[in-house]
């Protein structure tokens, strides 16, 4: 594993020369904690899927989500990533095709995750879910000091330690998480998605809303402030997953490929967006094998929670699918990556992993 990480360090030069051929203007990162690259490519898992364990109808999985092959149950999980994206983009991460994704990260639980993500930067000092102002710059914050940005970057995450993972007083965006408010004048849609949001229930009990209200508001944010640079950070999938409800992990999973689609949607047909803004999804770690329930967890000791994906769409990304290339890339290039296509280099006072080369055509 180090002397990959220290051969990407070293390739980072070679990614400077291509960063003039710049086609996307915007960029939008969506988030899905803790979703397994096991369900994203190959739909429902047969181990979990007949389970009596979930809660109000144990019928729900197979009635929803079951097909006899992995191809159908993929599409039937997630219909908008496998019949739009894998035409027009790109998958990565299916690791039956001998296409790795990892978190260079060891610790493989969700601020670590984010950090790598949005920094570059595998920090294994960063080792805690805490409040705690991230001391590592951020791809956004970085970007969001050149003119162009300046005011057009935030970030909208279900879950309330994003304004520290972004250190959100440092950074100078906004941040939107937890059961926060949208500061400032408002629309009257607006208005009422903050009143909404207190009146849905509080499943988690944490500090964390569920996605609609995140993703609704992020939406409403882009059609009244129409940012360039756009985070939604979706937790729903990670919190039944640990809470073993495999029937509810998968409805959050459907629920956010119908929001990924209704996203795509307002891009393409809105002139400010349409063709020149680039969709990244990804995850901030695996979770266990299906075998003996270790799919409802993660971390350090947890096998496979390193095991991540990435999906991607936009004027610079190859229409080429599902990638069966035999690479090995890490979660933490996806920083220099975004700085990459909208034609900057990512720099700063920390390493920083190279921008994923096949994600730039």
């Amino acid at each position: 594993m180090m002397k990959k990480l220290v051969l990407l360090f070293m390739l980072q030069g070679l990614t400077v020369a291509a960063i003039s051929q710049v086609k996307s203007q915007n960029v939008v990162v969506v988030t899905m904690d803790g979703f397994r690259w096991q369900e994203l490519f190959g739909g429902a898992d047969s181990l979990l899927s007949f389970e009596a364990g979930a809660k109000y109808n144990t019928k729900y999985v197979q009635r929803r989500f079951w097909a006899d092959s992995e191809m159908e149950r993929r599409k039937k999980l997630m219909p908008f990533l496998w019949g739009e994206i894998a035409k027009k983009g790109m998958l990565l991460g299916n690791r039956q095709a001998g296409n790795f994704v990892n978190t260079a990260n060891m610790h493989r639980f969700s601020y670590p995750g984010y950090n790598e993500i949005f920094t570059g930067f595998p920090d294994s000092t960063v080792n805690s879910n805490g409040k705690i102002p991230n001391k590592n710059e951020n791809v956004f914050e970085y970007l969001n000091k050149f003119p162009e940005f300046k005011g057009k970057t935030a970030s909208f995450g279900s879950w309330d330690v994003f304004a520290s993972i972004f250190n959100e007083k440092r950074s100078g965006f906004l941040v939107n998480d937890g059961f926060r408010d949208v500061p400032g004048k408002l629309t009257d849609k607006q208005t009422e998605l903050n009143r909404l949001q207190h009146e849905l229930p509080d499943l988690f009990h944490g500090g964390e809303r569920l996605d609609v209200a995140t993703f609704h508001m992020g939406l409403e944010y882009m059609k009244v402030n129409q940012p360039r640079l756009m985070h939604f950070g979706l937790g729903d999938t990670d919190e039944f997953a640990h809470a073993g409800q495999y029937d509810l992990y998968l409805d959050a999973a459907n629920k956010s490929d119908d929001w990924i689609r209704q996203l795509w949607a307002y891009i393409q047909s809105t002139p400010f967006y349409a063709n020149k803004t680039t969709l990244i999804i990804t995850t901030d770690h695996g979770r266990g094998q299906a075998k003996g329930g270790g799919w409802k967890d993660h971390g350090r000791e947890v096998t496979g929670a390193d095991q991540i994906w990435i999906v991607a769409v936009g004027p610079s990304i190859p229409a080429s699918g599902e990638s069966a290339q035999k690479d090995q890339l890490f979660q933490g290039q996806i920083a220099a990556t975004i700085a990459k296509l909208v034609g900057k280099e990512f720099k700063t006072n920390h390493p920083v992993l190279p921008a994923i080369p096949m994600l730039n055509k």
